[in-house]
């Protein structure tokens, strides 16, 4: 009778050790995934950054890099178009005014921070860029807190059980042993 106990506490032993490997994963995951989210905070990976970063984030940091400075570029480029257009209409709609207003001594200035204006774009390019990766990752996070509290669940039944197998285990021990008067 032992035996079948026995048999089931194995079974159990296993479980428990496969459920308590997928917490370290997950737990590997998350700090990994928090390294990711510091990383791309700012939108911008700095080759530290992509260099020091766990290898499980290797391809997703790519991935970001290669998809987030594009947009952003081509975001800025379109902004700064948008921006140098209105400050050229607005300047000619005024008879030249605005660019007097702007700075008397140079009228032309206003065309002058084009440079600046597109960085400034391209900056919050970037920052929004980091922002939605930022959001996908929290998302991440969540769903792997979930799965790791359904673990913690499951691991608890499986030491309850495993408890209560070992105690039946030792008493079916006891009971087949022989009796000597």
């Amino acid at each position: 009778m032992y035996a079948i106990f026995t048999m089931r506490k194995l079974q159990l032993t296993q479980r428990i050790n496969q459920l308590q490997y997928r917490q370290m994963q997950l737990s590997q995951r998350l700090m990994d995934l928090a390294t990711y989210a510091g990383n791309v905070a700012d939108g911008i990976l700095t080759p530290g950054e992509f260099m020091s970063s766990p290898a499980s984030i290797f391809g997703v940091q790519m991935n970001f890099l290669n998809s987030s400075i594009p947009k952003a570029l081509f975001q800025a480029a379109t902004a700064t178009n948008m921006y140098m257009t209105n400050i050229h209409n607005m300047n000619m709609l005024s008879g030249g005014q605005y660019g007097m207003a702007v700075d008397p001594s140079n009228p032309q200035s206003i065309y002058a921070n084009q440079f600046f204006v597109f960085n400034s774009y391209l900056k919050q390019a970037l920052e929004a860029a980091g922002k939605a990766e930022a959001a996908k990752i929290k998302k991440l996070e969540t769903e792997i807190q979930l799965e790791k509290q359904q673990i913690d669940t499951q691991l608890k039944a499986a030491e309850t059980e495993l408890k209560s197998v070992e105690e039946a285990e030792t008493k079916g021990i006891e009971a087949s042993a022989p009796k000597y008067a």
